[in-house]
């Protein structure tokens, strides 16, 4: 895991120091190795190059396996300290080598149960949702009862036989008569006890009930699980702050880290042996340190040579990798298989067995239906052949070619030179009737003529239409001399002229839309093609899009779950958190530096994995823990609460923004009187829908930003707004706690229906701070957040002036400290 993996390789790198301290003191560094027999050299060799074998020398080197280290440590030169006579600097080098060696050791076993605690506390908090879904839902309990009733059946089945047994073995004397007649009474009796009846009635009614219980037993035996992993794991990580503290002490004049190293090793030992035994969390915590202590003092009277001695370190480290950590590993896995979520097989027996039953039918199905069901696959591969050809690829050509004005794939309802030669023909046709029939006897000129073809070209045939209406006066001579007819015909030949030219209206629009038609022919085939992609993506891809939801929202619970650890931690006298809470802490930091890796990267993630570090620094006590200013935006949806969170955090805005389902958080951190603060801003949703979840984050805000907006009176008379006769806000956060009140969107001055005065005298009512602000165009953003945090902070220097020596510390600073310490400290 990242965090132990950070804290093992930090002791590492001390004991690196620690040992080039102790080869400084050397003459020279080939001294020890080609002063002594070739025996004594290569022992020392050889446990040298065991503590580099077990250093740490990166981040991104991870911890070794239990068997590697096993396997190095069972390479120990026992004999190198055993019957050899050597001048006394070269025992102590030895001795301190050896105990560098013993530390380093330690460090891995260390690591690796850390590991596996943590492991198994993950796979207990997993199980306890599995069962809080179950007993949350009738439908859930509904079927987990059905899937537990063949085990239940046959439970019962086996205890009636092994009763009738027990019956039968009772019965073996042949009872009176009298008893025979006692028992049939009783029988009878209680057959028709309407009580019997009424019980019976009401557990079949009761099951529900029944297998909540279960659940509830179930949840309260992986709840004591966890809380004994979390103070195991609280213990061990005090244990290395223990190493820290000896470690930058002076090795050489003192046996204080020697005493760290053996404490620890102890302390490791009995708690594996006692980490799996029932009990509470502090019962826990009491019977390992005294355990741990009557061990020290045992070693401090018996066989004190041999106790503080590497060897009997090493020796007890194989012990714990050979025995105590796989022991613990079976007893928790099956505490976790029994008290956990049911087998596959009990869970999907249902399923399971109407798929077997239901196997011969499809199979004869399928054999019935060979023909029609190959018919359908060719069918279907050859209408998404067609469709891919048909409604992709050739409109897809059409498309390219009239992008490259390809004369082939252009739109056209006529031919081009159509319309010319109606047009020509008419003109022909009016000037020979013309000519043939003159107004007067006057001939035309040429500047006569082409007037009359210019006003022909404009579909003026009034010479036609003259003649036409005249030879209506008669038509049997106009018929006979023909006029009339030719003038139909010409008027036939204009009307076929004139739907040319709106033909070609329509021809010259189509073109003028060309490329806009080819991309509408397009579209229903790309629209198919992408919809299927997605769908297959979806369906046989990594689903890379959702992952990254969840994701998000798995690093946001994860943070929650951080952040109420912290809120509802109950320090000790002396301000840091108790074993249980602390592991709990570092159980939450580990899956949320997990969470992290998947989102984050580069710089953001190393830096995200500084702040962890510091929050899990149990030597700056749960004040320091907690010296994240948490703020709160809370108004009615759609004020802009976002934006201006978007704004303070990216310094951004964007005009189109989703509006918030549930709750939303950022983090900047920003400096004030000299000092980085890191504000953690929650945003909350502002449906009435959402309510219950978004209080539930009311918890620990030290300050609430009331957004309302200046062109919306009813957010102004919203339910979120500490009104006189509204007190949601009070109630769902402690009083006392700082706020101001923000009008968004002060820019937009043509729509206000909130006056400056009517925010002003809201705030003063209430006796908080008020602003106008604008997300869009940045008006009073950074202010309102840095007056509400200066504010805050200066609470907090205030109450920490007032507090000196105080036993408990609420982040809220309005609850009392709670006095004494349920459970061990850190450090």
């Amino acid at each position: 895991m990242i965090i132990i993996n950070r804290h093992i390789h930090h002791l590492s790198a001390e004991l690196d120091r620690v040992q080039q301290k102790i080869n400084d003191g050397l003459p020279s560094p080939t001294h020890i190795l080609s002063e002594y027999p070739y025996g004594t050299s290569k022992d020392i060799a050889t446990l040298l190059k065991l503590i580099q074998s077990l250093s740490v020398q990166s981040l991104s080197q991870p911890l070794l396996r239990a068997a590697q280290v096993r396997a190095l440590i069972s390479k120990f030169p026992h004999s190198l300290l055993k019957g050899q006579e050597l001048p006394d600097e070269t025992v102590a080098y030895v001795l301190d080598v050896s105990w560098i060696l013993a530390a380093k050791a330690f460090l891995q076993v260390l690591g690796i149960t850390i590991n596996v605690l943590l492991e198994h506390t993950h796979s207990i908090g997993e199980e306890a949702l599995y069962w809080a879904d179950v007993s949350g839902s009738n439908w859930y309990t509904g079927a987990y009862a059905v899937q537990t009733a063949p085990g239940r059946l046959w439970h019962f089945l086996r205890r009636s036989l092994l009763h009738m047994e027990e019956d039968g073995t009772r019965k073996a004397v042949t009872p009176t008569a009298s008893v025979s007649w006692a028992r049939f009474y009783n029988i009878v009796h209680q057959c028709l006890d309407p009580h019997a009846m009424l019980s019976l009635r009401a557990r079949l009614l009761s099951s529900f009930t029944t297998h909540r219980s279960e659940i509830r037993q179930k949840c309260k035996a992986l709840g004591a699980m966890r809380m004994r992993n979390a103070s195991g794991i609280g213990l061990l990580m005090g244990q290395c702050s223990l190493l820290k503290t000896e470690i930058d002490s002076e090795f050489a004049s003192d046996d204080r880290l020697r005493d760290a190293v053996f404490r620890s090793v102890l302390t490791l030992k009995v708690l594996l042996q006692r980490v799996v035994h029932e009990g509470t969390e502090y019962e826990f915590e009491e019977r390992v340190i005294t355990a741990v202590e009557r061990e020290i003092v045992r070693s401090q009277s018996e066989m004190a040579k041999f106790l503080q001695t590497p060897q009997y370190v090493v020796e007890q480290l194989f012990n714990i990798l050979d025995e105590l950590l796989p022991d613990y590993s079976a007893s928790s896995k099956r505490a976790i298989s029994h008290h956990g979520r049911p087998s596959c097989l009990v869970r999907y027996w249902l399923p399971l067995s109407l798929g077997v039953l239901s196997t011969s039918t499809f199979l004869r199905l399928l054999s019935s239906r060979q023909h029609e069901l190959i018919r359908w696959i060719f069918n279907i591969g050859s209408t998404a052949c067609e469709f891919w050809g048909n409604w992709v690829v050739e409109p897809t050509r059409r498309l390219i070619g009239t992008i490259r004005h390809d004369e082939k794939s252009e739109i056209a309802l006529m031919s081009k030179n159509s319309l010319e030669a109606d047009r020509a023909s008419l003109e022909r046709m009016v000037l020979d009737f013309v000519f043939d029939r003159p107004e007067s006897e006057k001939e035309l000129g040429a500047k006569q003529i082409d007037t009359l073809t210019a006003r022909i070209r404009e579909g003026d045939l009034t010479p036609v239409l003259r003649a036409y209406e005249k030879d209506l006066r008669k038509p049997f001579i106009g018929t006979v001399r023909g006029d009339l007819v030719r003038a139909l015909l010409i008027q036939f030949q204009k009307t076929k002229v004139d739907v040319e030219i709106a033909i070609g209206g329509i021809d010259s629009l189509l073109k003028s839309q060309e490329l806009v038609f080819g991309f509408v022919s397009l579209t229903p085939g790309i629209m198919v093609t992408y919809a299927f992609l997605r769908w297959a993506v979806g369906v046989f891809g990594n689903r890379k899009g959702l992952q990254v939801g969840r994701r998000k929202h798995e690093l946001r619970h994860a943070l929650r779950d951080v952040d109420r650890t912290l809120t509802l931690s109950t320090p000790t006298d002396s301000g840091v958190l108790t074993y249980k809470d602390y592991g709990l802490l570092v159980c939450g930091a580990d899956i949320l530096l997990q969470k992290a890796a998947t989102v984050l990267r580069g710089a953001d993630l190393r830096d995200f994995q500084e702040d962890i570090g510091d929050l899990l620094d149990i030597h700056i006590g749960i004040q320091r823990q907690t010296q994240v200013i948490k703020l709160l935006l809370i108004g009615d949806s759609g004020v802009g609460k976002s934006c201006c969170l978007l704004r303070f955090s990216e310094d951004s805005f964007t005009p189109s923004f989703i509006t918030t389902i549930g709750i939303d958080f950022k983090i900047r951190t920003i400096e004030l009187d000299g000092k980085r603060v890191k504000l953690q801003i929650w945003d909350t949703a502002g449906q009435e829908r959402f309510r219950t979840i978004t209080t539930a984050y009311y918890r620990g805000a030290m300050g609430i930003l009331l957004v309302y907006d200046v062109t919306d009176e009813r957010s102004f008379q919203s339910k979120f707004l500490p009104h006189p006769n509204n007190d949601l806000t009070l109630t769902a956060a402690a009083e006392g706690v700082h706020k101001i009140l923000i009008g968004n969107k002060c820019d937009w001055e043509e729509k206000r229906a909130v006056s400056t005065e009517q925010g002003q005298q809201l705030a003063d009512e209430l006796g908080i701070p008020f602003l106008e602000v604008s997300a869009k165009n940045n008006i009073n953003i950074e202010k309102a957040f840095y007056s509400l945090a200066s504010a805050i902070k200066k609470g907090m220097d205030t109450s920490k002036t007032e507090q000196v020596g105080s036993q408990g510390v609420n982040i809220d600073h309005h609850g009392s400290g709670t006095s004494g310490s349920t459970g061990g400290k850190c450090c």
